[in-house]
């Protein structure tokens, strides 16, 4: 089973060196690395995709004893969205591209490049799309394979309404309290 982990680390030289050493010492197999800066560019943002190794959230727990590391997050068991890009050279004759342009358009995929034997397709989607993208495009013969790498995020559970006024206040004294007043009315579960 893959696990998705999410640290928050230094923007600095060597981190990733460190993390990908670690996870290589206790036999963890990387299947998807991403790393970039957030809104703070001291920090660093890593989305990682890991399998084997010892117990399954043994991973998280050597990532949180590294010293650049700040927060680790397993979103495996969480409701998260995920994306990855990726890049395809397909083999494309007169004959096969009016199929290829169905299937892009189908998987929601960007045609690239159209060169005379072949095109390059773009496509930003879940894992699991991609894959199926992929087994669409085999019987084609696909001639060239990029892709990114998983990141992924935490998915909202419910809408967080403004704290209500206090009763105190008179919904009129403020247009922020009547603002809160109305949204926590309108979101109400």
């Amino acid at each position: 089973m893959h696990r998705i982990l999410i640290a928050i680390t230094d923007n600095e030289p060597g981190v990733l060196d460190r993390v990908a050493s670690t996870f290589r010492r206790r036999g963890f197999n990387i299947h998807s690395l991403t790393v970039s800066p957030t809104e703070d560019p001291s920090v660093s943002r890593m989305t990682l995709v890991t399998g084997g190794g010892r117990s399954p959230r043994s991973a998280q727990a050597f990532l949180e004893r590294l010293l650049n590391v700040h927060s680790v997050v397993d979103l495996t068991d969480t409701p998260a969205l995920v994306r990855d890009v990726a890049l395809v050279r397909v083999k494309a004759g007169p004959q096969a591209r009016p199929d290829l342009f169905r299937l892009a358009q189908i998987f929601q995929a960007e045609v690239l490049d159209v060169a005379p034997d072949s095109l390059v397709l773009s496509v930003c989607a879940g894992p699991e799309r991609i894959d199926a993208l992929l087994e669409s495009l085999r019987p084609f013969g696909v001639l060239e394979l990029g892709r990114s790498g998983a990141v992924a995020m935490r998915r909202a559970t419910a809408v967080q309404a403004f704290p209500a006024a206090s009763a105190a206040a008179s919904p009129a004294a403020s247009p922020a309290a009547s603002a809160a007043s109305a949204l926590e009315e309108a979101v109400s579960f």
